[in-house]
């Protein structure tokens, strides 16, 4: 029997509104770099990424702040400053070449700020440079990049070469009643993505195969506080199955492959990778009215009433429902526009293709009226680049860490 519904739980990952950037910090900065002052103006980009924590003096003492799983330490030696981010440990026992390899060919780049460094049996990623040379926006992209890359790979490789964490930040386990409704979420979403999968199949539409597999990722990401290797394992796998440019066949042969791995992890595996993780730097990106927009308006949203208008009430279900698991996913909303998101995906779920996409539908008409009065002022271009590599990744797929 055909999927009827969807279901969209209350997430268990809590809501993350990051403190607001004083962007007049960052401008001061650049003038101070731009007048021979970059000490100062290091201080002020610290000041602007770190609201509310307090910076202590580089030339006395270093600086460290959590970043998920990743601890960041921040130390000035005479002229040079160094970001430092450890890795993992090469320990007996370990596949120790091909982690190497691994990192080489993954994680080193050229023309790259940070770079993996190899300390004995330690590998840490570390960018050092003169303070002289120190511009704002090479600090800024170092702080933000460095430490992403390290909580997306220092799992993976434990897992896959047998090496152990080095110098992890704590994670947070969920509690007994968070894990229970984690594996009720879990289970649901990969017995409905196989279903899903089915209608693919049956289908073979190129814009419900896309759909499908951007739902795939961002409703169980939204839903649930993963981490760890299973983390890994999924952006590993939705490298392929969320690229567009791969062949069709190709993507459905990896989500089917990676929805039955997914559907044997156990609940003690499952437990082990979740948890409620602390960010110094927000994980999300900021919400603004243009990504509002981008997803619920414009051209998506004439597709959208074309395909109900014909009938196509599952295609266009579907894709609303993936577009609210993204953006509560990846931006920090005003409470408002969260509640009202929260409210349309939790409201559609378990109720039929069409009532479901009428809801959704309406919902999104809310949003983006509630989004032009809330966040008209401000918007600008300075925001649209920012909320680029976001809008790219949901396009592209999420893929392996990299």
């Amino acid at each position: 029997m055909p999927i009827t519904a969807l279901t969209c739980l209350p997430p268990v990952s809590r809501s993350s509104r990051p403190t607001a950037l004083d962007y007049d910090l960052l401008d001061s900065a650049l003038e101070l770099y731009a007048a021979d002052k970059p000490r100062e103006a290091a201080q002020r980009v610290f000041a602007h990424l770190f609201p509310g924590l307090a910076i202590p003096d580089l030339d006395k003492e270093a600086f460290t702040f959590p970043q998920g799983s990743s601890r960041v330490t921040v130390a000035l030696d005479g002229d040079e400053l160094t970001v430092r981010v450890p890795l993992v440990r090469l320990v007996p026992g370990s596949n120790a070449t091909a982690a190497l390899r691994y990192v080489l060919t993954k994680i080193s780049g050229s023309g790259q700020l940070h770079q993996p460094r190899l300390s004995g049996d330690e590998l840490h990623l570390e960018f050092r440079d003169k303070v002289a040379r120190l511009h704002p926006m090479k600090l800024m992209e170092t702080l933000r990049r460095a430490p992403t890359e390290a909580d997306q790979n220092d799992d993976w490789m434990t897992d896959q070469f047998g090496v152990e964490p080095l110098e992890r930040e704590s994670i947070a386990p969920l509690t007994a009643e968070e894990l229970d409704r984690a594996e009720k979420i879990w289970r649901a979403h990969w017995s409905e993505v196989e279903e899903l999968m089915k209608e693919a199949q049956r289908k073979r539409s190129m814009f419900f195969l896309n759909e499908l597999t951007s739902y795939t990722l961002q409703h169980i990401r939204w839903s649930l506080p993963l981490a760890g290797a299973l983390l890994a394992r999924l952006l590993a796998a939705g490298a392929t199955f969320n690229d567009s440019d791969v062949d069709p066949s190709r993507r459905e042969a990896a989500l089917s492959k990676c929805t039955k791995e997914m559907k044997a992890v156990s609940r003690e595996e499952l437990e082990k990778n979740l948890g409620h993780a602390v960010y110094s730097l927000s994980p999300v990106g900021e919400g603004r009215l243009e990504i509002l927009t981008s997803c619920l308006g414009g051209d998506y949203k004439e597709t959208l009433t074309k395909l109900r208008q014909s009938g196509r009430h599952m295609d266009a279900a579907l894709a609303l429902f993936g577009t609210f698991a993204y953006l509560l996913g990846r931006f920090a909303w005003p409470e408002a526009i969260e509640k009202l998101l929260l409210d349309g995906i939790t409201g559609a779920s378990g109720k039929p293709w069409r009532e479901a996409g009428s809801e959704l539908t309406t919902q999104a008409r809310l949003v983006l009226e509630l989004g032009q009065l809330e966040l008209a002022e401000g918007s600008g271009a300075d925001d649209d680049e920012e909320g680029t590599d976001d809008e790219e990744e949901a396009v592209e797929g999420e893929g392996e860490p990299s």
